[in-house]
């Protein structure tokens, strides 16, 4: 998606000026405080404080569309399409007469795949800017969400004969010729546009999507660098990046880019993601190491119990123990419950089976739902042979974070632990369906198969299919 930026310091000039003719009001001070914070933001070149600041500049002045604007402009630089659409919406809402709003909106909505408000605001846009190239667009990207694939690169030829190079039609173009199985004429075109125009960054990212499903990473992490230099306020990017690393065999460069990520005040969620790719990919003794430094250096203890959980998972529950034991207070509360948890786990993979289940049981009466003690229990019973209880366990955990596909494999092997073969491969099969394109479920189901010839060529059928919707996810 294009949406048109202008540099964030630039854009302080127009905001200043609009304060020149405000009173004194309470809000008109808080307006003028955020202004501040905001250009102290910009010209540090912290989109994140540059964000905070908009964000309380239109709590204080909601009626201002410029501001909503500048602030929907700073979503989508920084990948918050969501949240930059709410931002234009609001600033049609002030004006609805600005067809560059319109615009905006239409690719917003293209972007997160919601053809239906595309074509809504296409007919807006009619009306104030017939003849809009947007229009086009529009017409072109429903004609693909309903498979009509030639009538889509048709489009997309017609529009890039009237705007050679045209980014969004250049994507139109290569998802037509993905979904007409024409794959090297897309990358032929997807790479050509990113030679000429290397700061189009949704052909870059379909390109690295294709080199994904491809299993090419080498190319991917290639393309998640180049990525991650266009819009550096992205941290999509520099996720994928370490993932293509350490896939590619990178592990230097993986390593890297996780320490770039893992500052000691990030996000609790930015943690878990990028330790569960140094689980899955990173089978190294560095990765302790390192764990060690950050949960020292950690900010928070939401933050140091997650290193703490990844210590205990990969080998070092000792690390958890020493890092856990001083928040694990009895009796369990609200605070201290994930805490109480990890102890838990960290206790019983270093062989403490009966106190880690007192603590296990005394986390689940106080929180039934708490996934951690959910998990550590199921593992727990399953170590010292309670099959049952492992399965009634598993089972729960499942409905308490059934997009987990570590969580279902848990649960099947619980059902083959018990013998029940029958009821591990309903579980993978479902787990095949509700999360669709996942490698690790599709590996244990295909290993499951006993190498049914039919049965495993349908299967791998049905995992292409999956991941060719993965990369047909969203439009821009």
């Amino acid at each position: 998606m294009q949406v048109r930026m202008h540099p964030i310091v630039r854009a302080v000039a127009w905001l200043s000026a609009s304060f020149l003719v405000v009173g004194c009001s309470s809000s008109d001070s808080r307006a003028r405080a955020a202004l501040a914070a905001y250009q102290s933001a910009a010209a540090a070149n912290d989109l994140f404080g540059a964000r905070r600041a908009l964000l309380q500049l239109v709590k204080a002045k909601d009626d201002v569309s410029d501001y909503w604007v500048q602030l929907g402009r700073l979503q989508a630089s920084m990948g918050s399409y969501n949240d930059a659409y709410y931002a234009f919406t609001r600033a049609y809402e002030l004006d609805r007469s600005n067809p560059d709003l319109i615009r905006a909106l239409v690719q917003l909505a293209l972007r997160s795949g919601e053809i239906s408000q595309a074509e809504s605001h296409a007919q807006e846009l009619e009306v104030l800017a017939p003849g809009d190239p947007w229009i086009k667009m529009v017409k072109g990207w429903s004609a693909f969400s309903e498979s009509h694939y030639d009538q889509s690169l048709a489009i997309s030829d017609e529009l890039l004969a009237a705007s050679p190079g045209d980014p969004a039609a250049t994507v139109l173009k290569a998802r037509s010729l993905i979904d007409l199985q024409r794959e090297p004429e897309a990358v032929d075109v997807l790479t050509k546009q990113v030679q000429n125009q290397p700061s189009d960054t949704g052909s870059l990212a379909l390109l690295g999507r294709i080199y994904e499903r491809q299993n090419d990473w080498a190319k991917v992490a290639e393309t998640a660098r180049r990525l991650i230099e266009l819009n550096p306020a992205d941290d999509k990017n520099m996720v994928l990046l370490i993932k293509a690393s350490f896939r590619s065999g990178d592990v230097a460069g993986g390593r890297e880019a996780s320490l770039k990520l893992l500052q000691p005040n990030a996000s609790p969620e930015m943690i878990s993601t990028v330790l569960e790719l140094w689980a899955d990919y990173w089978p190294s003794a560095q990765r302790l190491e390192d764990a060690r430094r950050l949960a020292a250096a950690a900010s928070g203890t939401e933050q140091r119990l997650i290193y703490a959980a990844f210590l205990s998972r990969v080998g070092s529950p000792a690390d958890a123990i020493r890092l856990a034991r001083g928040m694990a207070t009895l009796p369990v509360n609200a605070q201290n419950s994930e805490a109480n948890a990890i102890f838990a786990d960290a206790l019983w993979r270093t062989g403490n089976a009966g106190a880690a289940k007192q603590r296990f049981d005394a986390v689940l009466a106080f929180d039934p739902g708490n996934a951690t003690a959910l998990r550590g229990r199921t593992e727990l019973e399953l170590g010292t042979g309670n099959r049952k209880a492992a399965i009634f366990d598993a089972q729960k955990l499942t409905t308490v974070l059934p997009n987990s596909s570590r969580d279902r494999l848990l649960l099947a092997k619980a059902y083959s632990a018990a013998g029940q073969k029958d009821w591990a491969d309903r579980t993978l099969w479902s787990a095949f369906q509700d999360i669709p394109g996942d490698e690790r479920i599709y590996a244990a189901l295909r290993a499951s198969q006993n190498g049914s010839g039919d049965r495993l060529s349908e299967l791998q059928e049905e995992f292409d299919r999956q991941r060719n919707d993965k990369l047909n996810r969203g439009l821009l």
